[in-house]
């Protein structure tokens, strides 16, 4: 394993792009670097705001520039603490490069909820059933076998409520590239203590599956989220138009269970590779390669409804293949990390 290297922010890999995917991605400069630190245990921040704070138009194509600063500032409610606005992002931050032998393709990514500072990770199909724990310093904590599960596809993960006390793990085996699959499967653990894996392989046995189906037909998909309110799990489908579907929660082990589509929907993307629904569930933030996007949940409202209104945009560090996107534990933020050997872990905090 190579020893982890912190690097600083490079405040000009900002990007605010219009095309779905890799291939049409713009760079946005967003102005020089005004303070840094050499703390390895906190991401590094730099530079200016770099999200305009307004909601997109949707049809296809978004119509504000991230590059762009505001006044408008992270509102808050008050009573609830939800998040009421678009918030401001300051320009993205190097925490560290994450660079081992066992990761090659980063394709889920969660900053744990009850043990901050552990980030939960899992390659993309090809891998054996395990799933990873680093520290802010990109250091190995430990190595997890799902015990029992398959990896077909695992393309996503998340953290949410489960069938007992605490934060588990889902594990999306969703991938589906043929779109021939007769049905998905979602895998749960309890989360486990990083601090005490150790360097050997921990076995966890205390594995739910849940099988899915989707009411129409096969679908490839790449964005697993749970949400913490209800414990529904959502999918977002890879496509032309972006479909989302859901399991009504609490969802029991077992199945399969038919999706049920959300709809309608303002997505103003496709090829979406990535989300997180935050801890208290009052926002939801979606990626594809080149853009992300927040959508605003208010107290009292479903996913449904969350999806339904416009949605803000978010800025992107330029990554080679960005496939993960998770909502820090205390909602100040989010990190990205792209697939890839000795990969950067992004760091995009509100102001």
């Amino acid at each position: 394993m190579a020893a982890p290297r912190l690097v600083l922010a490079a405040a000009s890999l900002v990007i605010a792009c219009n095309d779905a995917g890799p291939a049409g991605a713009s760079a946005s400069s967003t102005g020089d670097a005004t303070s840094t630190s050499t703390s390895t245990g906190e991401p590094v921040t730099t530079g200016e705001p770099v999200t305009t704070g307004e909601p997109v138009t949707t049809g296809g194509s978004t119509t504000s520039d991230t590059s762009t600063t505001t006044t408008t500032t992270t509102g808050d409610d008050s009573d609830t603490g939800a998040l009421l606005e678009c918030p401001v992002v300051a320009t993205p931050a190097q925490v560290t490069i994450v660079d081992l032998d066992e990761v090659h393709e980063a394709s889920g990514l969660v900053e744990s909820r009850s043990q901050p500072g552990v980030f939960w990770l899992h390659n993309d199909s090809g891998d054996e059933p395990r799933f990873f724990a680093v520290d802010a310093a990109g250091a190995l904590l430990g190595s997890f076998e799902v015990d029992g599960a398959i990896a077909i596809d695992w393309e996503d993960m998340s953290a949410g409520p489960g069938p007992t006390a605490g934060e588990w793990l889902y594990f999306g085996d969703i991938g589906d590239n043929s779109e021939t699959r007769p049905y998905i499967t979602v895998y749960r653990v309890p989360e486990p203590d990083a601090a005490a894996a150790g360097d050997d392989l921990v076995v966890i046995s205390a594995v739910e599956a849940i099988e899915l189906v989707y009411p129409d037909e096969p679908h490839n998909a790449e964005t697993l989220m749970v949400d913490p309110q209800t414990g529904d799990l959502v999918i977002v489908a890879k496509g032309d138009p972006t479909r989302i579907f859901r399991a009504s929660g609490p969802v029991a082990a077992g199945g399969p269970y038919t999706l049920e589509e959300i709809a309608p929907i303002q997505f103003p993307a496709t090829v979406a590779t990535g989300g997180d629904i935050s801890p208290t569930g009052d926002f939801i933030a979606v990626r594809t390669y080149a853009q992300a996007f927040l959508w605003l949940r208010p107290p009292g409202t479903s996913i449904a409804d969350a999806f339904a209104g416009e949605p803000c945009t978010l800025p992107l560090a330029i990554e080679p293949q960005g496939e993960t996107l998770t909502i820090a534990h205390d909602r100040s933020g989010y990190y990205t990390l792209s697939e890839g050997d000795s990969v950067p872990l992004w760091w995009y905090p509100f102001e």
